[in-house]
C-alpha cells in the first residue's frame, strides 16, 4: 500500500504522545508511523472513516497486507501499532471499543523440532527444579518465557528494565504484550512475546520488589537486587 502524504490529526497526536509523554526510540516511532499510515490508508481507499472503524475492516486489512507480502511477524507488530493506537484514543473518548482486540496475525509457519539424544532426554525427564525461592523460580520462568515466547537474545533479555526511559535499552509493555529492545548493531526493535510470557512476567513483578536494590531499573535482578549479567542467565539456562 502506498504511503499516505500525512497521517490523519489523531495519529499525528499520538504520535506526539509517544515521542514526547513516552519516549519511544526514534526507530520504534518510525515502525508505528509506518504501521498507522498503512491503517489509515487501507481503511481510506474503502471510504472507512478512522472512527468508525470494526473488527471486519481490521481483518481485512491484515489479509491484505499478509496477500502483499508481509510475514506473520511483521503483521503482529502492524496489530500491536494499531491495539495501542485504538486503546489511546479510547482513553480520549473517541471510540467506545478497541475494534483490533481479539484479531490476530496469521501463524507463522514452525520448523520441526530437532529430537534431543536419548540420554538428554532422559535427564530432562528426570530433573528437579534446585531453586527452593519462589522469587528466583518466577524470575527463571519469566526468563525461559521471554526467551521463547519472543525469540530474544540472552543480551537483549539482560538490557531490559522495568520501565521506558531515555536510559533504557529495552522494557515490555505488558499492555500491548509487546518487548522493545536494543539488538545487535545498536538496532531497536519491538516484538510480540505471547500470553504466557506475559503471564510469567507479571508472576515475577509481584516477587521483584522484595529483592530489588534501591534505585535498580533491571527487570531481572540477581539476589542481590543488582541487574543479571549474560553468563548469570545462560548458567541458569544450563542448570
Amino acid at each position: 500500500m502506498p504511503a499516505c502524504t500525512a497521517p490523519p490529526e489523531p495519529v499525528q497526536r499520538y504520535l506526539t504522545h509517544l515521542r514526547v509523554e513516552r519516549r519511544v526510540a526514534a526507530r520504534t516511532l518510525a515502525l508505528y508511523d509506518d504501521a498507522l499510515r498503512r491503517l489509515a490508508d487501507g481503511l481510506a481507499a474503502q471510504d472507512v472513516p478512522l472512527q468508525r472503524t470494526q473488527p471486519h475492516h481490521v481483518r481485512g486489512l491484515v489479509a491484505a497486507l499478509h496477500g502483499a507480502g508481509l510475514s506473520p511477524r511483521s503483521l503482529a507488530l502492524q496489530l500491536s501499532a494499531w491495539r495501542g493506537f485504538f486503546r489511546w484514543w479510547g482513553r480520549e473518548g473517541a471510540v467506545g471499543v478497541n475494534p483490533v482486540d481479539g484479531v490476530r496475525p496469521p501463524k507463522a509457519a514452525k520448523p520441526l523440532p530437532k529430537a534431543l539424544p536419548v540420554d538428554q532426554a532422559v535427564a530432562l525427564a528426570a530433573h528437579e527444579n534446585e531453586v527452593d525461592d519462589p522469587a528466583l523460580a518466577a524470575r527463571d520462568h519469566a526468563i525461559a518465557e521471554l526467551l521463547y515466547g519472543g525469540g530474544l537474545r540472552v543480551g537483549e533479555l539482560v538490557g531490559l528494565d522495568c520501565a521506558a526511559g531515555p536510559q533504557a535499552a529495552g522494557w515490555v509493555d505488558l499492555a500491548d504484550g509487546t518487548a522493545h529492545v536494543l539488538g545487535k548493531g545498536r538496532k531497536r526493535r519491538s516484538v510480540p512475546i505471547g500470553d504466557a510470557a506475559v503471564a510469567a512476567l507479571r508472576a515475577w513483578l509481584t516477587q521483584r520488589s522484595g529483592l530489588a536494590a534501591p534505585g535498580e531499573p533491571a527487570l531481572f535482578i540477581g539476589q542481590r537486587g543488582a541487574r543479571l549479567s549474560d553468563s548469570q542467565v545462560r548458567s541458569r539456562l544450563r542448570r
